[in-house]
């Protein structure tokens, strides 16, 4: 199925703001956290906040000064303000930039004797918070139809919700410019809300079917529903991938996709990765078991576990030896494993598998955890039959992955009042994964070949692999970043932000091509190492794209971002054969 994704879909600047701060302030403070209110309109996303320790402000709760109170949003009345603060907790206002921008600009023209005229829904909770700025000098109204529903006055002020549809605001402002004779209407209608109402109204009309992912509480997302709807296509709103029928989508070759301003990145995506798996009615039978078998090679690490060895064998040939199958087969065998158990064992992710690449994996688990089993078996039995070092080397680095999912007991080392464990440390992840990959790719089968260590072709290629591996990981950091800070995963992107990390991968890029010309300039490498720019090349070209937007669903990322190990070993071989 071809779908269109809207280029605004997705969370916007303020509920990203809010996010990010109540993120980051659960994970520095071991005092309860409140919201006064859903901080934001998606109940999958309270959820997984509730489980951090962040739970919604009840009646029955009595904050203390330990504990603090998050202003949500889409903000308060000053009155509610003034109650949260004589609490004694302290509060962190996440009032949205927008939000808060609006009831400053009411209490100007209070301050100013105007009557003020708010449109919006009078029950949300943006509404009733400006209507607290305005007092009894403020009127909520919304349709043209209430217009004459308002009392006499002199001078008006116009505001919108930040989320209101425009064309509902252009059409109140102008019943109430026709009744009063000074009528200020001020444009405070979020941009992002009217850009991605615009994109909705432009990709309904292109598109067969129109799929909305939210909340179903969100006003936002109502609102696209209701343009979609009111341009005549067939609208599906989801809050998740599980909610789309697949057998009413099966009538529909185009479908465009969008979603609130509420909704998490890798909810959405969730959404569109399964309706690219909807194969249209009447689609080639062929065609659709030959995407099903590409899908389950990169979903089960296999297209990546194909990428190791042909490294391995592109590794080689930089170096200049010549190996036999068996370290390719220990390669494959090993990353295979260490991924699918990294998948399968990273706890601090639970919330989000169903939504991510391993929602197929789940689907047959237990096959899964079988094949990692046996690919960790199978990595340990080659690794012996060249003797007792070889099988001791392999045992701890898949030991070295054990431990760097477990939980250290307190005890040994009692800092603090976290968990211990390997895995807390920022960009651990990416640092051992790019270990174990140089590891097996170039320093095992020098082990198995009984080859010297101490070399320049050694050093470099494992510095070269390093960088590549690492390359790799921060892209995927990059792409789940609202993943990883919804589950508190302190990953590179995270501590220091999306800015210095791709500052960071395009230095290490630079880095990995600088390495390998040095080292075929200086005869240190084989000449392969001038074929080997062209994946350094392909990277540039792959993260470019990436970055610009290009590529942003989780399947052809995997795949653009793996397929350099297989260029790697795909020029290894021309190498070869010349």
């Amino acid at each position: 199925m071809k779908v269109l994704l809207a280029e605004t879909a997705g969370f916007c600047k303020g509920v990203r703001r809010a996010m990010t701060k109540v993120l980051e302030h659960s994970d520095q403070t071991a005092g309860p956290i409140f919201t006064d209110g859903p901080l934001i309109h998606n109940p999958q996303t309270i959820d997984i906040l509730e489980k951090r320790g962040v739970r919604i402000l009840k009646q029955s709760d009595h904050p203390t000064g330990s504990d603090t109170v998050f202003i949500r949003t889409h903000g308060v009345t000053p009155e509610r303000r003034r109650e949260i603060a004589e609490m004694g907790a302290f509060v962190c206002d996440a009032t949205c930039p927008d939000v808060a921008r609006i009831q400053g600009l009411i209490r100007r023209h209070r301050r100013a004797g105007e009557t003020i005229v708010i449109v919006g829904d009078r029950t949300h909770a943006e509404v009733i918070g400006l209507k607290g700025y305005a007092d009894e000098a403020g009127f909520v109204i919304e349709s043209p139809e209430e217009v004459s529903q308002l009392p006499e006055a002199r001078k008006v002020c116009v505001v919108a919700q930040s989320t209101l549809e425009r064309s509902v605001y252009d059409r109140v402002s102008r019943a109430v410019k026709e009744r009063y004779p000074e009528v200020e209407v001020l444009d405070t209608i979020c941009p992002s809300t009217y850009r991605r109402q615009d994109d909705i109204r432009r990709l309904s009309l292109e598109a067969e079917a129109v799929v909305v992912v939210g909340g179903r509480n969100s006003a936002n997302t109502r609102h696209l529903v209701q343009i979609s709807e009111g341009n005549g296509r067939p609208t599906f709103h989801v809050e998740t991938a599980d909610e789309l029928d697949e057998n009413s989508l099966k009538r529909f070759r185009r479908v465009a996709v969008t979603a609130g301003a509420s909704t998490p990145n890798w909810i959405l995506m969730q959404v569109v990765d399964r309706l690219r798996e909807i194969d249209p009615e009447g689609s080639s039978l062929l065609l659709r078991r030959l995407k099903q078998f590409g899908r389950f090679l990169v979903k089960s690490n296999l297209f990546l576990a194909l990428g190791s060895a042909m490294l391995c064998y592109a590794n080689s040939r930089l170096m200049g030896i010549s190996l036999g199958w068996l370290p390719y087969a220990v390669a494959f065998s090993f990353i295979l494993s260490v991924h699918l158990i990294s998948h399968f064992t990273d706890q601090g992710n639970l919330e989000l598998k169903k939504s991510r690449r391993l929602s197929s994996l789940h689907m047959s688990s237990k096959f899964f955890v079988a094949l990692a089993a046996v690919a960790a078996a199978s990595a340990l039995l080659l690794a012996a039959t060249h003797g007792v070092i070889p099988l001791l080397v392999m045992l701890s680095l898949i030991a070295l992955g054990t431990v760097y999912r477990m939980d250290l007991p307190l005890r040994i080392f009692p800092v603090g009042t976290r968990k211990l464990s390997l895995r807390l440390i920022p960009a651990s992840k990416d640092l051992f994964m790019a270990l174990g990959w140089s590891f097996v790719t170039v320093f095992f089968p020098l082990l198995l070949k009984n080859l010297p260590f101490l070399s320049p072709a050694f050093f470099l290629t494992f510095f070269s692999t390093f960088l590549l591996v690492t390359v790799r990981s921060l892209v995927f950091d990059l792409r789940d970043l609202q993943g990883d800070l919804i589950v508190g995963r302190e990953t590179l992107p995270t501590v220091i932000g999306t800015k210095w990390t791709k500052v960071m991968v395009y230095s290490m890029v630079a880095l990995q091509a600088s390495i390998i010309a040095t080292g075929a300039l200086f005869g240190w490498l084989s000449r392969f190492g001038w074929y080997m720019l062209a994946v350094a090349a392909y990277v540039c070209v792959y993260l470019v794209l990436f970055h610009r937007g290009t590529i942003k669903r989780e399947t052809p990322v995997e795949v653009m971002g793996d397929s350099q190990f297989i260029l790697a070993g795909l020029l290894a071989f021309f190498y070869s054969m010349r």
